[in-house]
């Protein structure tokens, strides 16, 4: 009688089968693992080999013609931009302190070269379900691969929100109106007395924002959408990418710009592109130099401290928010973030040699000490992360409200 010899790319051999069932049982979860990259497709990739210990670091030189970040003005204008014509002045004529230089000069116009390093920490994170031997009996399903795929999902689920607060923490803040962090979205009344708007997205916030990041050197992350003949499209200039929830998405599609009979609405859907073009997953749209990702996981932040003279339309927790409540009783209004991913300005850290995630599986009937009858078993999944900002003044979060 022959035997049927099952030969591995490693060269191994088996009398008992192929045995692929496992592979293609894990492939499932990994299919799953990889659902939406809504985040992840604004992360940049780094690697550390093994055995070189948690933590992982990488440096960067600033330039010597730069304003430096811990500068005051910074914030405000950037690295170059800004800048009055006494300071230019300044900067090329003074000897000593600018780059002239006198006749018989010696040691002057001296300048120092400054490292900047930063460094972030693996941690390891994971879940498990446990089943009995009687799913395997009873069920109808085909319990090994969905069980898999939840978890594979679950699993990019947590990757997606641990980038997400990373790109979040790492970053600088902009805020709609006067309001500079989520704890001062809606205090006090708005600049009118009572309109909610200056909280909310706007044209002339997105502006702002586009401004500070050419301030910063921003890279934009995609390329111009040309012209077209179809009527009722639009050409898109270059432009970042910015992730909104699905809160912040309702109020820019609503935005205009100009009045009477020069009104505009100013946020073009993805589907009114005028050319072809690639877009990033979850694309919804483009208004001014910003490309819109919509997120179902986008964060809400609550404020925290109540509404002090407003009673209107924003989303509110805890709230009465009504006109005969009293301003303690009208809750906290939500903070709503707007995240730019610029290119270049965030990584995710993976170690080589291992994989971006890991199952494990361990079958009810497999007898030991701690399953003595066979009854038991369980699936796993686990992964290792780190993320670091490459460039922090280049991820911008915008704080807004949003309508109810």
């Amino acid at each position: 009688m022959a035997t049927n010899v099952y030969g591995a790319t490693d060269g191994s051999t088996a009398t008992v089968g192929q045995q692929t069932i496992v592979h293609y049982y894990d492939r499932a979860g990994v299919n799953a693992a990889n659902r939406v990259n809504v985040y992840q497709q604004f992360a940049d990739r780094k690697s550390m080999p093994q055995k070189y210990g948690k933590t992982f670091k990488i440096s960067r030189f600033e330039h010597m013609y730069d304003r430096a970040f811990s500068n005051g003005d910074f914030a405000a204008k950037g690295f170059m931009t800004g800048r009055t014509l006494d300071e230019l002045n300044a900067i090329l004529d003074d000897n000593g302190t600018g780059a002239l230089l006198n006749e018989g000069d010696g040691a002057v116009n001296k300048r120092s070269l400054k490292k900047v390093t930063y460094s972030t920490e693996f941690a390891r994170y994971g879940e498990m379900l446990d089943y009995t031997d009687e799913v395997d009996i009873w069920s109808e399903d085909y319990v090994q691969v969905r069980y898999r795929e939840e978890l594979g999902e679950l699993a990019n689920s947590r990757m997606e929100d641990l980038i997400q607060r990373d790109m979040l923490a790492d970053g600088i803040t902009l805020g709609a109106g006067t309001a500079n962090t989520a704890s001062e979205i809606g205090t006090g009344a708005a600049a009118d007395g009572s309109d909610d708007a200056d909280w909310k997205v706007s044209y002339d916030l997105i502006r702002k924002a586009v401004r500070t990041l050419v301030r910063n050197r921003a890279k934009k992350n995609s390329m111009i959408v040309t012209g077209s003949t179809k009527i009722g499209t639009a050409p898109i200039a270059k432009a970042y990418y910015a992730i909104i929830g699905a809160d912040v998405k309702s109020d820019l599609e609503t935005l205009t710009r100009g009045s009477t009979y020069e009104t505009e609405y100013v946020f073009v859907p993805a589907h009114k592109y005028a050319d072809a073009s690639t877009l990033a997953e979850g694309e919804v749209g483009a208004m001014h130099e910003v490309r819109f990702i919509e997120s179902e996981s986008a964060i809400i932040e609550n404020g925290a401290v109540p509404p002090v003279d407003y009673v209107g339309t924003l989303a509110t927790h805890n709230v009465t928010n009504a006109s005969s409540a009293t301003p303690a009783d009208r809750g906290f209004f939500s903070a709503f973030p707007i995240l730019f991913p610029t290119e270049g300005a965030f990584a995710t850290v993976g170690l080589k040699g291992l994989e971006k995630i890991k199952f494990n599986s361990k079958s009810p009937a497999e007898v030991e000490n701690g399953n003595p009858y066979g009854t038991n078993g369980f699936f796993s999944y686990n992964f290792f992360y780190a993320g670091i900002a490459l460039r922090p003044e280049c991820l911008l979060k915008v704080t807004v409200a949003a309508t109810a």
